[in-house]
């Protein structure tokens, strides 16, 4: 844990967000890295068995924070080929008809969300009444603003932290566990919609 906290440690940081190119910075992973290690050993009721001397502890808390950065790209990886996917869901309206037509999509999209979640979908990672506010708040905002509401992927993340601050007002949560919990929210948000455009049988992305 000294270590994390250390230069040492934020000199590792700065080199793995660099490597693996992931959006958080330097002090974001430390702080991320500190808390995934104050939960796993508060989970272990004895000594870890390879770790006998600070090096090994060095060694250990270098692992946990290069794992994370892992994570971390891999997740940002795969939700922004999820926001292409969520992007084509309002087309671009060319006249009257096609605007429609997008219309009655979106409406039906609502549908298949309200029976996709009656019929039990749950995500492990998040609030399930969390999950779908924000899902249908995502798609009242494509409603009324049409394509012009899928312009840059900073839209979809306004939405699902507008939605995880309400919902969690007023928690005393450090800013990086705050970022940890809207990230695993807009992974559930992002199943949930695809699970619906799966149950009208649309294949997107």
């Amino acid at each position: 844990m000294r270590w994390s906290r250390s230069q040492s440690g934020l000199e590792a940081a700065i080199r793995l967000a660099r490597k693996y190119g992931i959006s958080e910075d330097s002090h974001d992973l430390v702080a991320m890295t500190t808390e995934k290690l104050t939960a796993a050993f508060s989970r272990r009721t004895e000594r870890l068995p390879n770790v006998v001397s600070d090096e090994g502890a060095i060694r250990y808390a270098y692992r946990s924070m290069a794992n994370l950065a892992i994570d971390l790209a891999r997740r940002q990886r795969s939700e922004s080929n999820a926001l292409v996917s969520l992007a084509r869901i309002t087309p671009v309206p060319h006249g009257p008809d096609q605007s429609v037509t997008s219309q009655v999509f979106i409406e039906e999209l609502f549908t298949a969300l309200h029976q996709v979640t009656s019929n039990g979908f749950t995500c492990s990672t998040c609030n399930d009444r969390v999950t779908y506010a924000a899902a249908t708040e995502v798609l009242h905002l494509a409603l009324l603003e049409g394509s012009d509401a899928a312009v840059g992927e900073t839209w979809f993340d306004d939405v699902i932290y507008s939605v995880v601050d309400r919902y969690e007002g007023g928690m005393s949560k450090s800013s990086a566990a705050q970022r940890q919990r809207r990230s695993r929210c807009k992974r559930c948000v992002m199943e949930l919609l695809q699970a619906s455009l799966a149950h009208m049988g649309v294949r997107r992305g």
